[in-house]
């Protein structure tokens, strides 16, 4: 493809940023799971989008955050992959954030960045007085090392334009690395599937369940009409295991059903799935069921 372009931006920002939100707008297409609970992004998802002759591969990432637990740790880990190995980063802000200061600091920090630097500022449309927003611009002139600066809002679509019209000027000169136009992202379709359900089950036990919860997708198999799906959902206490299920079940249905809406949406197949939950103990602390988690 002559005078073709192809980089990779990684999406970082604090947690709820609006980051996942902001991918699956900029694919047209739900690949990164939405939930309030923070850190709900734990591996790279990369979402492919073609724009005036470049490919434009963004990487969500895991929020911003102090790494406490072991868990933490591992994704701050893979965080700073992610924008190590960009070619240019794209700082998520929420307009409504009172922690902005803290972002930019931590960047300013990490002398390893060699990527260009843009900042786009989010959730405009929640703002009601966009005058509001002329002060956190002129504090973001203040460091040299940002390039652009954007307004944009990831729910209605103001600015997205604009913003990929810049990108796919900015990311270098080579050959296109993606060729599947029927595929906006690399996930496997099985983690996608996982995610999904992961997705829900966050949403229904934002408040009753920690973060010590994973799902694998054990078997697929695919017709041209239907998905025939059986997971795991893995947790690490007994406690967590009856939360999951609910009251006779009730939980474990819901999250079903909820599953099967979004997977029949998204890839128009009739869908039949089974899931099980299991009880593995402290399986943050162990390799192999980081790896299994898709966390390493």
């Amino acid at each position: 493809m002559s005078n073709s372009r192809c980089g990779f931006i990684s999406i970082i920002g604090r947690p709820n940023a609006g980051k996942s939100t902001l991918l699956n707008l900029l694919v047209g297409e739900k690949i990164s799971i939405i939930s309030p609970k923070v850190q709900t992004t734990r591996r790279e998802i990369r979402g492919i989008v073609e724009y005036n002759n470049s490919q434009l591969i963004f990487i969500d990432t895991p929020g911003i955050c102090k790494p406490t637990t072991h868990l933490e740790k591992q994704l701050l880990s893979n965080f700073k992959k992610s924008y190590k190995s960009s070619d240019i980063i794209l700082l998520l802000i929420d307009c409504l954030d009172k922690n902005v200061e803290s972002d930019l600091k931590f960047l300013q920090h990490k002398k390893q960045i060699q990527s260009n630097f843009i900042v786009a500022i989010n959730k405009i449309d929640l703002m009601r007085d966009k005058r509001q927003l002329l002060p956190i611009i002129d504090r973001l002139k203040e460091y040299d090392f940002i390039e652009q600066i954007f307004l944009i809002s990831s729910v209605t679509g103001d600015g997205i334009k604009l913003m990929k019209s810049y990108l796919s000027e900015k990311v270098p000169e080579g050959p296109w690395l993606y060729f599947d136009n029927h595929n906006n992202t690399d996930l496997d379709i099985n983690t996608r599937l996982s995610e999904i359900t992961r997705e829900k089950i966050y949403n229904n036990l934002n408040k009753e369940l920690p973060y010590n919860i994973y799902v694998t997708t054990d078997r697929l198999h695919v017709t041209d009409k239907k998905f025939k799906i059986l997971q795991t959902i893995v947790v690490m206490k007994d406690s967590q295991k009856g939360i999951v299920l609910g009251h006779k079940g009730d939980m474990i249905q819901q999250i079903k059903r909820e599953t099967v809406n979004d997977i029949r949406n998204i890839f128009n197949k009739t869908v039949e799935l089974n899931i099980t939950v299991k009880v593995k103990q402290k399986w943050t602390e162990k390799k192999e069921q980081l790896i299994n988690a898709g966390i390493i």
